[in-house]
């Protein structure tokens, strides 16, 4: 079942952003089983949301590549990210 995922970070900005984003989406492609990508800032920090084919291929690329990502930009100020994964009812593109 596909699921959309919310993803917040305090102090999070779009340069830690783009510095995670290039190592975990190199050239812009999608990760394998993701559908699709939104990134803005939000006060205090960064959101990115994503749609994902299923829990398990995000959680597959959370625990393999983004968490490890996140890790080695060694940013204190930068808090863990809050994820909250929800089952998707209908998603709709143009």
């Amino acid at each position: 079942m596909a699921v959309v995922v919310v993803n917040e970070m305090q102090g999070g900005d779009q340069g830690f952003y783009d510095e995670v984003t290039s190592v975990v989406m190199p050239g812009g492609r999608l990760p394998d089983g993701c559908k699709a990508h939104i990134a803005g800032p939000v006060d205090g920090g960064w959101r990115v949301i994503t749609v994902w084919d299923s829990d398990e291929q995000f959680q597959q690329f959370r625990t393999e590549t983004l968490i490890p990502a996140i890790q080695a930009q060694g940013r204190d100020d930068v808090v863990a990210p809050r994820i909250d994964s929800r089952p998707v009812y209908r998603h709709i593109t143009a």
